[in-house]
């Protein structure tokens, strides 16, 4: 076996550093710390001579860095814990490279860590940054094989072997078995979250706003609806305790009457959030088979969202809910103890009106015509939370004008209930889909009116009616528009920064569409396309002959593009020793193609000893420069020296 070269050890670490990158913000800082401390110092030996870590050096630091791992990660071996582990292996394995096989086993590891990222995210920038690494890695490996090529041949070769691979990958993904999980097969934990609990009190949705990422995605069969119809169910608070609002327990039923008209079809790309609720059009009234609806027209995952999902949806966009349930006598309780300037309040109204849709009109214009301001940064409220901002502080956020709203309502007889979800979204004109964020999220108030049924009021609009056409940063004060990620700072650039974000989204939006989203249910639709019945003794014969057909076309055009390629064009190593050749066969003396050097030497000495000396000079340079793994550039020169010095007529 070939002994290793110290010329290895620098692209076998570039390559592991390559694939350690995505791997930065997920594993622990000391561990990243760690294979930076021991590539350098195997660098450090390579180029300074410094020596070489021994077998128990190497068995300290092993234990070590295992002991490490399990210690941060109390003891548990999860995605995290094992992915550093093989960090911390690949650290320390470039220190026990001593023949070629250890460089074969080092890459073939790095290939399997380039991968390991995808046990973190599937994204289109991490597919694009994985090909990227295994290019990184092949390239290496080609070079300890043949370390005196050129590297812009190394990598050339490199990338067309990767192209090559693609095809034959790709027939591979469309046909193979789908598994019922994610794009690899794990079930990736997330960080995201959608802001929403089962408690709302004031102040969370608040928090939420300032967050610019991505809720989620919708994309519409036709037009999409009016700005003022973009208002997104996510859940439906009923129980109210003074302070904070409660979901209390509505159970599926799906056959609650509605009417409606402006009928709209979407599909919903949800991002996760750990939660079982979900969101769609305001109102709801026909959903896919894995998701159930309440008696609230709220809609709930049959499992908690822990990866991203698509679901399709039809939404009424002018409804009528039809007779009160018995289930919604919750929508009139309120403390009796607390918030008497609110109650007081909404009982004069009540005796001064006529009906219920004139006490709804009457409350909007408190909210209008009083010194009410919409803010971010609202003033604390003290017991009486309710009376408190009615009565003295009037700045607030949307849920504070929805939760004021709902008990005054309460208070004056009208059955209400509060709705949080998302308002507004953003159009990408590239994909023609719409973005609803975070910061997007919103709360308005539903009240029940004889013969409409359940009609959505949003108080909120009373006070900042540019919220709807506008945005958000509209309805806002001027000193805290800065405070939502403003683009302004960047002057008459910001529209090209804009139209990148929306352009890079609907590379990810077509990725998690068709790649990350390509699920057995969307096989099984493809192959019926192409006349294969999943199931049926028909159909596997089918699959069979076209998979087999396909590879045999890949490998026809492998084949055609081989033929048709002219010689490859010889190194300097080479180059020389053809020339070489070519001299001794000016006098006769023709090299056989089965020859190698040793041969054509002993051939050429079995008729001219005369040319011993510079034959056997030359020979056994270039044996070494050609087989011995590489070689000083100094003796490259020497050999060409050598070769363009060497003339058999004149001896």
């Amino acid at each position: 076996m070939k002994s290793s070269n110290h010329k290895s050890i620098f692209p076998i670490i570039l390559a592991l550093a390559v694939a350690l990158v995505p791997h930065v913000l997920e594993l622990p800082g000391w561990v990243v710390l760690w294979c930076l401390v021991c590539w350098s110092y195997m660098l450090a030996v390579t180029k300074l001579g410094m020596p070489q870590p021994g077998k128990a050096i190497r068995l300290v630091l092993t234990a070590v860095g295992v002991l490490g791992v399990l210690v941060y990660s109390s003891g548990e071996l999860n995605r995290y814990s094992s992915v550093a582990l093989l960090w911390i292996l690949a650290g320390i394995k470039p220190m026990e490279i001593r023949d070629i096989r250890d460089e074969f086993v080092t890459l073939f590891m790095t290939y399997f860590l380039a991968i390991s990222c995808l046990f973190f995210s599937n994204s289109f920038a991490i597919g694009i940054y994985i090909s990227i690494s295994i290019c990184a890695t092949t390239t290496a490996l080609i070079y300890i094989n043949h370390p005196a090529g050129k590297y812009s041949a190394i990598l050339g070769l490199s990338g067309r072997l990767f192209l090559k691979a693609l095809p034959l990958a790709l027939m591979l993904f469309i046909v193979f078995p789908r598994i019922q999980s994610s794009l690899w097969g794990i079930r990736s934990e997330t960080t995201a979250v959608s802001g929403f609990s089962d408690t709302l009190a004031p102040g969370n949705v608040t928090r939420l706003v300032r967050n610019n990422a991505i809720a989620f995605r919708v994309n519409f069969d036709a037009q999409l609806p009016a700005p003022e119809n973009r208002y997104w169910r996510g859940l439906v608070f009923w129980l109210f305790d003074g302070r904070a609002w409660h979901r209390g327990d509505h159970t599926p039923n799906p056959t609650l009457p509605i009417q409606g008209r402006n009928s709209t079809a979407y599909d919903i790309t949800l991002e996760p959030h750990n939660n079982r609720w979900l969101f769609a059009l305001d109102m709801p009234y026909e959903t896919g088979s894995n998701v159930m609806m309440s008696s609230d027209r709220t809609l709930m995952s049959r499992w908690p969202v822990r990866q991203r999902i698509q679901y399709r949806l039809k939404s009424f966009t002018s409804y009528n809910i039809g007779p009160n349930w018995q289930s919604e006598s919750d929508a009139l309780t309120i403390p009796s103890d607390i918030n008497p300037n609110s109650i007081a309040l909404a009982r004069k109204w009540r005796r001064e009106t006529a009906s219920p849709d004139q006490l709804v009109n009457i409350a909007l214009n408190y909210f209008r015509t009083r010194e009410f301001g919409y803010t971010l940064n609202p003033p604390s409220l003290d017991d009486d939370s309710i009376d408190d901002f009615l009565f003295r502080t009037r700045k607030g956020y949307c849920e504070h004008y929805a939760s004021a709203f709902a008990f005054l309502m309460r208070a004056g007889g009208i059955p209400t209930r509060l709705v949080a979800g998302y308002l507004g979204g953003e159009l990408n004109p590239y994909g023609e889909y719409l973005i609803v964020r975070q910061s997007d999220a919103h709360v308005w108030a539903e009240v029940w009116l004889p013969g409409k049924g359940w009609v959505r009021t949003d108080p909120t609009l009373a006070v900042a009616p540019q919220r709807i056409e506008q945005g958000l940063a509209a309805a806002l004060p001027a000193e805290e528009r800065s405070t939502l990620g403003s683009l302004n700072i960047l002057g008459p650039y910001a529209r090209y920064w804009t139209n990148f974000r929306l352009g890079w989204d609907t590379v990810n939006y077509q990725w998690n569409k068709w790649v990350i989203g390509y699920s057995s249910s969307k096989q099984e639709s493809l192959m019926a396309k192409l006349g294969i019945q999943s199931g049926t003794r028909k159909g596997l014969a089918t699959a069979i002959i076209l998979a087999t057909a396909a590879i045999c076309l890949i490998a026809l055009c492998y084949f055609f593009g081989i033929s048709k390629k002219t010689a490859a064009r010889p190194d300097a190593v080479q180059q020389s020793y053809l020339n070489f050749c070519r001299k001794l066969a000016g006098i006769g003396l023709h090299r056989k193609p089965f020859q190698g050097p040793q041969d054509y030497a002993a051939m050429v000495l079995a008729l001219r000893q005369d040319l011993k000396p510079k034959v056997l000079e030359i020979i056994n340079l270039y044996i070494k420069l050609r087989y011995g793994r590489g070689g000083r550039n100094d003796e490259l020169k020497r050999l060409k020296q050598l070769v363009k010095q060497f003339d058999p007529n004149s001896i």
